[in-house]
């Protein structure tokens, strides 16, 4: 079961209906992959289960419908949620391998909390979390997979984000308590489109090893600005999650998107908070992370 690894302040609803739920999602194998991109000759094979050749994948994270149409065959349950894997690729066809891109350096905001760290992305966006949390490096790309036919490994990624930060679990060494990152859609301009996709992600993100699919209840979109561009926010209730002892029965699945300027498309900001087992995060850090959102550069 997967953990990227919130009851947050929706804020003032914005006009009209619900979003109607994401489509179920299928299959099982979910995991936190964990995969650092750098422009050297790759040395190894990778061979691990769970570790995914990340160049082979098609449009990776710069789409929030990734994999989304993979048939997966059902795995044995698992007592353990997925874990975090890293790898290195060379190929610059990778979806952040770019010689001539670097992450600017992460400064404090106006809204920083004291003692929080920044986090800073290729997409022209800065976020904050805790003093408690990991920041990846610049060239890390975090995401969450599923066993499927033929991905490379037996693995394809439902969703991967750069400009990631996770809670490491000391429990649970292989597993993470919340998880962060500033993916890409840049098949579209249209946030409340893009927000929409990145819903219809999640049951498939929390679905088990053993291929229990969860409920997903959206909150109403929440309309404010990002460095003056407008932004959107959806929240995902999971509930009836397969539970393990790394693995607690909730979620809350936060996801943003507004638009930054000399980016394709729409920029997202994505938060996966497990709830319900030991050292799950607050909610109110999900709020206060997303209010620290703005633009860089």
């Amino acid at each position: 079961m997967s953990h990227p690894n919130h009851e947050w302040d929706r804020g003032t609803p914005y006009g009209g209906p619900p979003l109607p739920p994401p489509p179920s999602g299928g299959g099982s194998g979910r995991s936190l992959l964990i995969l650092t991109v750098v422009l050297t000759v790759l040395l190894a094979v990778i061979a691990a289960v769970g570790v995914v050749a990340y160049q082979q994948f098609g449009p990776g994270e710069d789409t929030s419908t990734a994999a989304a149409t993979t048939t997966t065959s059902p795995a044995g349950p698992s007592d353990t949620p997925p874990s975090a894997a890293e790898s290195s690729s060379a190929d610059p066809s990778s979806p952040e391998s770019d010689a001539g891109e670097q992450c600017p350096t992460p400064s404090a905001g106006p809204a920083t909390p004291a003692g929080w760290k920044s986090v800073t992305g290729k997409r022209g966006l800065a976020y904050d979390v805790p003093p408690s949390w990991t920041v990846k490096p610049c060239g890390t790309v975090i995401g969450w997979e599923k066993k499927c036919t033929d991905g490379p490994f037996g693995f394809c990624p439902i969703r991967t984000m750069s400009g990631a930060a996770t809670l490491e679990s000391t429990t649970c060494p292989k597993s993470t308590l919340a998880d962060a990152g500033l993916p890409g859609a840049s098949n579209t301009g249209d946030i409340m489109q893009a927000v929409r996709a990145e819903s219809a992600l999640v049951a498939d993100i929390y679905t088990s090893d053993s291929g229990r699919v969860p409920r997903v209840q959206l909150s109403p979109p929440r309309r404010f600005t990002v460095g003056g561009a407008e932004a959107v926010q959806v929240v995902a209730s999971v509930t009836g999650i397969e539970t393990s002892t790394c693995q607690g029965p909730t979620a809350l699945h936060s996801m943003v998107a507004t638009t930054v300027p000399g980016q394709p498309g729409s920029v997202m900001f994505v938060i996966s908070l497990p709830q319900g087992m030991a050292g799950a995060v607050a909610p109110s850090i999900g709020d206060q992370m997303v209010a620290t959102l703005r633009r860089i550069g």
